[in-house]
């Protein structure tokens, strides 16, 4: 009898795929052209498979592992074709993604695994299934969406050395997202039974204590304050420090773990390396200190102080190397009996030439009689008050209030060429001050004051105010128009004077601003000081501070050669951007080792050289004393244009 090739000769009609699919079935499975005659039994699609469907599949998976996957291929789908309702369906979905996984695919294997675990729960195949498509999900970079199957597969495995292989496998996933932190928690929940599988576990915790950040250090110390890992990781924080030379946080983390360990076997240890600190700092012959609040809420302030000074120590070691000066840091922790104290240590026992701090100005007030009686200079980066002459020892290196005002009073009735001013202030001891001297300097400057008004500081509408302003300025030069002629326009006016002074921070300054323009005071310069250098200035105020004016100690945006140099090695050691008080800190170490390098060895040597400097080239300009301690400074002047900061003066 001839035979005939049975899809060619095929009418498609209603139920011929299940005809075709069935003879293709069996073509598969004997390796023959069948009879036409086998067209006369159709294929039931939703009736369990018998012999030759299981038949096919094995087969298929056969052709799959001898490598030919087209045909594995088209056997799995011509099934899932056929019998859709099929109880063998997980498998065909199992080798299809087994079929993804040789070809190197692993969106088309999660693909397979996804529809294998919807659509059979309870399929025997379920366990290797959700497995695999962890590893594909790894494959795919997909790391958050492998963990949650893997932690599910460790929960319901009940074979202890499996859960040990997949915590190590849930470790190696956290590390590949850099999660160091979390790998570490990860290990400490992998199981032994042994003391050499416990030595490996913590082998293998203290490797990743090594490679872990300083803040993931200080994460496992929060997490596990009373035990380990935290006793390890409090170790390596303490030695991380050491091994940078930043002795104070060394020092530090080493008393931490002797208040936090007492009796733990690494104390004997830790009580020497405090011992060898200090011999360290007690060998050097020159030494600065630092007084600064490197705990509680001013801490950040501290650090940023701390960062600049060490900056520009740093570049002196490396500039002379043979004459190198060691900082030796106390933390006020915001408390007068530690500041007294830390001044005591750094005079008395560590014979510090010049000491950078304290930071507050009533911190400035409370060690200045100690500073002058021990004839160490204390040269402050940030008191902005102003002092007795009396204190000998104690300089500034931070613009006042009134070092501001004066300037942009300067700057406006000179440069800018302005005469008249209205003045806007908050009603509190900073407004009241830099009114007084604005006024001051700018009378004194051939000026005139045409209005002022003060406002509560915690206000956000200004309306009175500048209707005040408005008042006296219509009683001397300012222009009114004639009453509208319809109801709704409004009357012209035309301010007299040619600049607000506006002594707030950026968030006021903005709201002002914009409350100006709508009582229609427009044309007129905006004034202000460094509380307006915020980048939400801009936010706030949007187009109506465009051409403000505004004075500041450090301007990061500068483009002289000395500021631009450290605002690049700044970004480049703390990969943040340097702000006035690190500036500030830089250029009072600088001048403190400048003074040591000229030979001053002692306190009263470098405060003699402090009242003999003249135009000193800071990052935060050009900086002179005088004999008695006063500090003249030239600041930078910086206007707002196109919605950017620019300095104007040289």
């Amino acid at each position: 009898m001839k035979t005939k090739t049975v899809l060619s000769s095929t009418v498609c009609a209603k139920g011929c795929f299940g005809i075709r699919a069935g003879v293709l079935i069996a073509c598969l499975i004997s390796g023959m052209i069948l009879p036409a005659a086998a067209e006369t039994q159709p294929a039931d699609q939703t009736a369990s498979p018998g012999a030759d469907t299981q038949e096919l599949l094995n087969k298929a998976a056969a052709a799959a592992d001898a490598g030919d996957l087209e045909q594995a291929e088209t056997a799995y789908q011509l099934l899932l074709a056929t019998y859709p309702q099929s109880a063998l369906k997980d498998q065909v979905y199992f080798g299809l993604a087994r079929i993804g996984e040789r070809r190197q695919d692993p969106a088309g294997t999660a693909a397979w695994y996804q529809k294998l675990i919807r659509e059979f729960p309870d399929s025997p195949l379920l366990e290797r299934a959700r497995h695999e498509l962890a590893e594909a999900y790894i494959r795919l970079v997909q790391y958050d969406a492998a963990l949650p199957l893997l932690e599910l597969e460790r929960n319901l495995n009940r074979d202890i050395a499996a859960r040990q292989a997949l915590t190590d496998r849930i470790v190696e996933v956290f590390l590949k997202k850099n999660d160091r932190l979390q790998a570490v928690t990860e290990l400490l929940k992998k199981e032994w039974s042994r003391d050499d599988e416990k030595r490996t576990i913590e082998d293998r915790v203290l490797e990743l204590l090594g490679l872990a950040t300083r803040t993931e250090l200080e994460e496992l110390v929060r997490q596990f304050p009373k035990g380990y890992p935290g006793d390890a990781a409090l170790l390596q924080l303490a030695d991380r420090y050491e091994s940078k030379k930043e002795y104070f946080e060394a020092e530090r983390e080493w008393r931490r773990f002797l208040s936090t360990y007492p009796r733990h076997r690494a104390v004997s240890s830790a009580r020497n390396r405090i011992l060898a600190i200090k011999q360290f700092y007690l060998g050097q012959r020159r030494l600065i200190g630092a007084l600064l609040p490197l705990s509680g809420p001013l801490k950040p302030f501290g650090l940023q102080v701390l960062d600049g000074i060490r900056l520009a120590v740093d570049q002196a070691k490396e500039a002379n190397p043979e004459g190198s000066v060691e900082v030796v840091v106390k933390d006020t922790e915001e408390d007068a009996t530690a500041l007294l104290r830390g001044l005591d240590e750094l005079a008395r026992e560590y014979r510090v030439s010049a000491i950078v701090g304290p930071l507050l100005s009533r911190q400035v007030a409370a060690a200045a009689s100690k500073a002058d009686a021990y004839r160490v200079p204390l040269l402050t980066p940030s008191a902005s008050e102003e002092w007795p002459k009396s204190w000998k020892y104690v300089l500034r290196n931070s613009i006042t209030n009134r070092q501001q005002a004066r300037e942009i009073a300067r700057y406006a009735a000179g440069s800018l060429t302005l005469k008249r001013f209205c003045i806007l202030y908050s009603d509190d001891a900073y407004g009241t001050e830099m009114m007084r001297t604005f006024s001051d300097e700018i009378i004194k400057q051939g000026g005139e004051i045409i209005g002022q008004a003060s406002y509560d500081p915690k206000t956000t509408d200004f309306g009175p105010q500048i209707r005040s302003l408005k008042e006296a300025d219509l009683s001397k030069y300012g222009f009114s128009g004639p009453p509208p002629e319809k109801k709704g326009e409004i009357r012209e006016y035309k301010p007299g004077f040619d600049a607000v002074f506006l002594p707030g921070d950026y968030d006021q300054a903005g709201l002002i601003a914009a409350q100006l323009a709508f009582y229609d005071i427009q044309g007129v310069v905006l004034l202000g000081t460094n509380g307006w250098d915020s980048p939400d200035l801009f936010r706030i105020g949007g187009k109506y501070v465009e051409g403000g004016v505004f004075v500041d100690g450090f301007f990061p945006g500068s483009a002289e050669p000395t500021v631009r140099s450290f605002v690049d090695q700044y970004r480049d050691r703390y990969q943040e951007e340097p702000t006035l008080l690190s500036a500030q800190a830089y250029d009072a170490a600088a001048l403190v080792l400048k003074a040591l390098h000229q030979g001053a060895a002692t306190g009263e040597a470098v405060r003699d050289f402090m009242g003999r400097v003249q135009n000193f080239s800071g990052v935060t300009g050009l900086i002179s004393y005088t004999p008695d301690g006063e500090m003249a400074k030239r600041l930078y002047v910086i206007q707002i244009k196109d919605g950017k900061f620019i300095q104007i003066n040289q």
